[in-house]
């Protein structure tokens, strides 16, 4: 298969497997703080499901960044979405027993979904040309967007599917989201073949090309010792940290 052939498939891939894992964590997190009010008792605490699971997003980028750099999009991306499909089963589980502490270990593990959600569209730019990087890594954002579009409006059939299985009426949406979420490792899993990170390494083998990734297995404060030394860089931390402020509030 041609580079450009094997890049239209690996776009196609993300893609469908973006809507599914969109889908997946905006089913669940739009009612997330409710669902923390309730097992807690109190809505005092409702807001700390969100944080939980941001959270462990945040934690989980460094877990699936490790992965992908030392074997390849397709393990590390798939790696995150089987934490978030164990944290979904907490969840299950704690809202059940009425357990606050085993939900927000499940927030947290939950959010290995959104950590590959929003690696997933790196992936998309390892085999692109110059000219086409751009677009192809937009497409795969805007497949993301169709799903967190699409999974709140989950929340009325997921009550119907928590009644089916006699589960807390809250708990519903999570049980479609870990169905999304499972749909989209099962699609990485078998069309993202073969892994475009690996593909893009070879390659520059073959052409004797320095590898751009080589060392990025390391730790996390080498990446922030770069950021620091990149004015753009940091600027656009610095907005992606306010812009979330903004939105939280």
């Amino acid at each position: 298969m041609s580079i450009p052939a094997l890049q239209r498939r690996t776009v196609a891939t993300l893609a469908g497997s973006q809507v599914l894992g969109g889908v997946g964590v905006s089913a669940g997190a739009a009612v997330g703080a409710l669902l923390a009010a309730d097992v807690s008792g109190s809505e005092t605490w409702a807001g700390l499901g969100g944080t939980a699971q941001t959270l462990g997003g945040a934690l989980a980028a460094l877990v699936v960044a490790r992965v992908m750099a030392a074997k390849g999009r397709r393990p590390g991306l798939t790696t995150g979405y089987l934490m978030a499909i164990f944290g979904g089963l907490l969840i299950v589980a704690a809202s059940v027993v009425g357990s606050f502490a085993v939900l927000l270990v499940g927030f947290l593990l939950f959010g290995g979904a959104t950590a590959a959600n929003s690696q997933a569209r790196f992936a998309a730019t390892d085999l692109a040309d110059d000219a086409h990087r751009g677009r192809h890594l937009s497409v795969v954002v805007w497949a993301t967007t169709i799903g967190a579009v699409a999974g709140p409006n989950l929340t009325g059939p997921g009550q119907w599917v928590a009644r089916q299985l006699h589960l807390p009426a809250l708990v519903g949406p999570y049980v479609l989201s870990l169905v999304g979420i499972a749909l989209a490792a099962l699609v990485l899993t078998a069309a993202l073949r073969p892994d475009p990170l690996l593909t893009a390494r070879s390659l520059q083998v073959d052409h004797d090309e320095p590898d751009p990734t080589a060392g990025l297995e390391g730790e996390a404060t080498r990446g922030w010792a770069v950021i620091r030394t990149r004015p753009d860089a940091l600027m656009g931390v610095v907005a992606m940290a306010l812009g979330h402020v903004v939105w939280c509030r």
